[in-house]
């Protein structure tokens, strides 16, 4: 099977949106992805509205090898991203059966209610998304991974997913370099470098200003070789700048 190179998260919730809870999701699967050497393209916030669901899944998922979804699958009327990601397809939802007697196992089959039975709708055509953290599965249709909000159920089945991205054997790698200088200072020096080392991202991320300046200059790639040879042109710049102060 190939392996997702590219990907996008979409985040659905207004709980994100009006601050009321603080995203998490996005960070980890951003962090994994990187581990595992997908590029992580864009993430995406849109509050509990369909038609704001399928406009910017339809726009993702043309861009991107895959989109992970995250929130909108529980039991009440806010929770429609099944029912969107089934819309931008142009398939319906069906209830799951491994799923039902899964329910109706743990819960009894009198608690089965239509709460319930909602959290076990996936779309026509889909691979249920199973993990260790929850009967209630996610999904996975076509390039799209609908997956949970809650973080430690995101989590799980984030991990339950993640061979289908990336390459664990080119995973991306990080080098650091601390900075005690105003960008301004290398800033055409580092454009010089980038430019020299076109298989690295390099970025530059002060963290205090004014008069005692600094921060750090990050590396990536997957490509060691390369990250390396940059990380020492960065190193021999810094040092540059050290002698002539």
């Amino acid at each position: 099977m190939s392996h997702h190179k590219t990907a996008a998260i979409l985040v659905i919730g207004n709980e994100v949106l009006s601050g009321r809870t603080r995203e998490a999701n996005a960070y980890l699967a951003a962090q994994k992805l990187f581990d595992r050497g997908c590029k992580l393209g864009e993430i995406s916030v849109v509050p509990d509205i369909q038609e704001a669901i399928v406009s910017t899944l339809n726009r993702l998922r043309d861009r991107f090898d895959a989109v992970i979804t995250s929130g909108g699958i529980g039991p009440t009327h806010d929770d429609i991203t099944m029912d969107a990601v089934a819309g931008s397809l142009g398939v319906t939802l069906l209830e799951h059966a491994k799923t039902l007697e899964l329910m109706a196992s743990h819960y009894g089959h009198d608690k089965l209610n239509d709460g319930r039975r909602r959290m076990a709708r996936i779309p026509d055509g889909a691979r249920p998304i199973l993990c260790d953290k929850s009967i209630c599965p996610g999904a996975h249709i076509d390039n799209v991974y609908v997956l949970a909000g809650v973080p430690y159920i995101f989590e799980s089945q984030l991990d339950s997913i993640l061979s289908d991205f990336g390459d664990s054997e080119r995973p991306f790698i990080r080098r650091e370099a601390d900075v005690e200088f105003p960008e301004s200072a290398f800033a055409k020096e580092l454009e010089r470098i980038q430019l020299g080392y076109r298989d690295v991202e390099i970025g530059s991320y002060p963290r205090m200003c004014g008069n005692k300046p600094c921060g750090k200059i990050c590396l990536s790639s997957s490509n060691r070789d390369a990250l390396d040879k940059a990380f020492e042109a960065v190193s021999a710049m810094l040092e540059e700048l050290r002698n002539q102060t």
